[in-house]
């Protein structure tokens, strides 16, 4: 198999370990009393972030470091990544002000009190730290759209992984030393801290980083493992993700992001021909991880509006609570699996359609640079034509 066509099954199995992830993660953040939504598996969902920032350090180095080697480089390579993110989470921020306005207003002319009144915790400084990406960085709790807080410390982190190749791109083993220290320096402030979005900033610096080191071990192919091992790996992985929920208030829990790259690393480097490799060779696995990060951005919405919709039923029939005396509409099983059944697929699709509709499109006009990139290629011509 060729270089490249390595690097395109690779892709292909990181969309599919990223849309399973995804689909964790989404689960995790509905909540209910459930047994699909409270067990070990989804209550360790903390965890995929993590997962999430190892995978996409290793896919953003093997495809994009060759690229960021010229100041032009860097330019395209950033631009791109703010056309893939940046679109659809300022979407997400105008569907959260869309609700806290349908909040003030229940509470205004409905009476209907909420857990957190309007534009309380999101308000106009917060908002403004979102639309810059520095909630991440100078807030300390999370406020309108809050998985976005992710997305924020990877735009920057992006930053900091293009300025380093392009500094030492004529000295990979200074890049690769220097990647390795901000991984240690982000592991030892986490192990002396938890792994909670507070310190995500440093979450991210440490997985991504560590995916960096994981794609050079990779496309090296010094190391070669076999089905046997891979298989190991994942059913120890899975073994650790499903016999108890790991608390992430804890130094300590620093090192499940560890388990992640041995993982990758067994997979990526053993025989394609095994039965979990196959499984993430699935084309439907593969198109889930495409939309992944339009699940991951829009199902908290989805959440939101369909837990008070279940609210607003058990207030018109209280008995389903009363019965079993319950607080809570998810508290309530048969509730929270009716909102987990609709809002899923509900997500799934919303996710299908931002793709085709509004993320691909613009992503597609990376193509057409603005003009200060044009004259940054302009500049860059002239320089490599000079004697």
């Amino acid at each position: 198999m060729s270089h490249r066509s390595a690097t395109r099954q690779r892709i292909a199995y990181f969309e599919s370990l990223r849309g399973l992830a995804a689909m964790v993660i989404v689960i995790y953040h509905l909540g209910g009393d459930s047994w699909l939504i409270d067990n070990n598996l989804v209550n360790n969902a903390w965890m995929m972030l993590d997962f999430f920032f190892i995978l996409s350090g290793c896919v953003i180095t093997m495809a994009f470091q060759a690229q960021v080697r010229t100041a032009l480089g860097v330019g395209d390579f950033l631009y791109g990544r703010f056309l893939r993110v940046y679109p659809l989470h300022l979407v997400m921020l105008g569907v959260f002000f869309a609700l806290e306005l349908v909040k003030l207003a229940g509470t205004t002319w409905l009476g209907i009190a909420a857990d957190t009144p309007a534009f309380a915790e999101n308000n106009a400084t917060t908002l403004l730290h979102n639309l810059f990406f520095t909630n991440v960085l100078l807030v300390e709790n999370l406020s309108w759209n809050k998985p976005a807080w992710s997305i924020a410390a990877e735009f920057w982190t992006y930053l900091i992984f293009a300025l380093l190749a392009l500094i030492f791109r004529h000295h990979p083993a200074r890049f690769l030393s220097i990647c390795g220290l901000i991984a240690f320096s982000a592991f030892v402030f986490l192990a002396n801290h938890d792994m909670s979005a507070y310190h995500g900033m440093a979450r991210c610096l440490w997985g991504f980083f560590l995916g960096v080191l994981l794609a050079h071990l990779v496309t090296a192919e010094r190391v070669r493992c076999s089905a046997r091992l891979a298989n190991l790996a994942v059913i120890l992985t899975a073994v650790i993700l499903t016999s108890k929920a790991w608390p992430f208030m804890d130094g300590r829990a620093v090192f499940f992001t560890s388990v992640f790259f041995f993982l990758l690393l067994a997979l990526f480097t053993s025989p394609d021909d095994t039965a979990f490799k196959r499984l993430l060779g699935n084309r439907y696995l593969v198109r889930l991880g495409t939309i992944s990060f339009g699940i991951y951005m829009i199902h908290s919405a989805v959440w939101w509006i369909l837990s008070q919709a279940a609210r607003v039923v058990t207030r018109l029939q209280p008995e389903l609570l009363q019965s079993g005396g319950y607080e809570d509409a998810l508290q309530n099983p048969m509730i929270a699996n009716v909102v987990l059944f609709i809002g899923l697929p509900l997500t799934i699709a919303l996710a299908e359609w931002s793709y085709r509709k509004l993320e691909y499109p613009i992503y597609q006009k990376r193509w057409t640079r603005p003009r200060w990139l044009q004259r940054l290629a302009r500049e860059d011509s002239s320089l490599s034509s000079q004697p």
